[in-house]
């Protein structure tokens, strides 16, 4: 089913992320004081009196004569998110009145008469409504009051919206296996988002952090709906400047948990760094699936593919079910098996063992290394598996208290010869039974 798109677009630090979050019911879009904090365009679904629709925040509009190098790439970023969109929410600062940056911004949005709604925000009360004739100015007509920190004037303004929407939008929305690509800072996260599209969506720079906000991108593959989530750089708590690096940080672990399978990209120039061991332990904490992603390997490295492999493994061992792909997001070598293997471990991840076979794998791991002792001998009656996505199994003990953190660890071994679960954790729960 199509859905159309409204995009939310204005100068810097007049309330578009929070009237975003606002209009999809939950805090995605990272909110801040400081100025430029959304850099690329973040996507989200909303839904008013039964019609669905695709909302798009912007970074801040800048004149091209005043921006340096990243806000050029904000400005490209926001005149897109300009062409794809069916409605154009110009959202100005209805408490600071009309500003020569707005004057600029209408200008360009006059070429799209017919598509562009001028909304006044942070208008608390009614005489503040009744103070925006001065916004006539900009030639967009009347401003439509609102605040979207106390909600005042939202429904009103979704009224308007949905009303102006077309019945068909430009953009197809779909849901399907849901990726989360995380990583430490500068790994090529978001360069591999655009290998996958095929052009440049994502703000792709030199400069560490460069993506704050996790983005939702929708793609095809094999005919298969996918959803690319990339993620704000994760960094060290001791490099976390300010509420910004915070909430992006956030973000990013609530990708994970929005997430199937986790893509875990990791600078095949580089060394693992304590900060990729850290962030592949959130997935597998987390129950999901996981791939290890070792981009920029197409430049001539020391040790060979195999050799950075091996090191994953040993600076990973929790990670030693993960399949590890070479990719390059510049060359594009590796990232359709990328999602090959994405699909086949969600795949994995929702197998049933049948309690018959469960059990005669469990008599077998019992044989070879019996339980800790605890007060007395110690039993497992039986184990039945309880779920999947992550597999997850309890195991009925005589002592349950016995049963060691390792010896969980061998359950899930002893199940993985038979069962390799490759690309997922497998959870073990143990419960006392006499």
């Amino acid at each position: 089913m199509s859905m159309p798109m409204i995009a939310i677009v204005g100068r810097p630090n007049v309330g578009k992320s929070t009237l975003f979050n606002r209009l999809i019911g939950e805090r995605r879009a990272v909110v801040s004081g400081t100025e430029k904090t959304t850099r690329d365009r973040n996507y989200g679904e909303a839904e008013w009196n039964g019609r669905k629709f695709f909302l798009v925040d912007t970074g801040g509009f800048l004149p091209l004569r005043e921006a340096d190098r990243i806000d050029r790439l904000v400005v490209d970023q926001v005149r897109s998110a300009i062409a794809e969109a069916d409605l154009i929410l110009f959202l100005v600062d209805g408490a600071a009145g009309p500003v020569p940056l707005d004057a600029e911004t209408a200008k360009e949005l006059r070429r799209e008469m017919g598509r562009a709604l001028l909304v006044a925000n942070k208008v608390d009360n009614d005489s503040m409504a009744n103070e925006l004739y001065e916004f006539l100015q900009l030639g967009l007509g009347e401003p439509m009051p609102i605040s979207a920190v106390h909600g005042t004037g939202i429904a009103d303004l979704l009224d308007r919206s949905v009303e102006a929407l077309p019945r068909k939008g430009k953009r197809k929305g779909s849901e399907g296996l849901r990726i989360g690509i995380i990583g430490r800072p500068n790994v090529g996260k978001s360069s591999l988002v655009n290998a996958y599209l095929g052009k440049e969506q994502m703000i792709v720079s030199d400069m560490p952090g460069t993506t704050r906000d996790a983005v939702d991108t929708a793609i095809r593959w094999r005919k298969e709906p996918v959803v690319l989530v990339d993620t704000a750089g994760l960094k060290r708590r001791s490099k976390i400047r300010g509420d910004i690096d915070y909430y992006a940080s956030l973000r990013a672990l609530k990708t994970i948990e929005r997430s199937d399978v986790i893509f875990l990209v990791l600078d095949g120039a580089e060394p693992v760094s304590v900060q990729d061991v850290k962030i592949g332990a959130m997935a597998e904490q987390a129950g999901k699936g996981v791939v290890v992603l070792l981009n920029k390997t197409d430049l001539e490295l020391e040790p060979s593919i195999e050799e950075l492999r091996t090191r994953v493994g040993e600076k990973m061992p929790f990670l030693r079910f993960a399949p590890v792909v070479s990719v390059s997001a510049i060359t594009k070598k590796g990232i359709g098996k990328a999602l090959d293997k994405a699909f086949e471990v969600e795949k994995t991840r929702r197998e049933e063992i049948p309690t018959a076979k469960l059990n005669r794998i469990v008599e077998n791991a019992l044989r070879r290394n019996p339980p800790p002792v605890g007060r007395g001998k110690n039993q497992i009656y039986y184990g039945v598996q309880t779920g999947v996505a992550p597999p997850t199994f309890l195991f009925f003990t005589k002592e349950p208290g016995a049963i060691t953190p390792a010896y969980r660890r061998y359950l899930a071994r002893s199940i993985r010869e038979k069962y390799p679960y490759e690309g997922t954790p497998v959870w073990i729960h143990v419960r006392g039974k006499k």
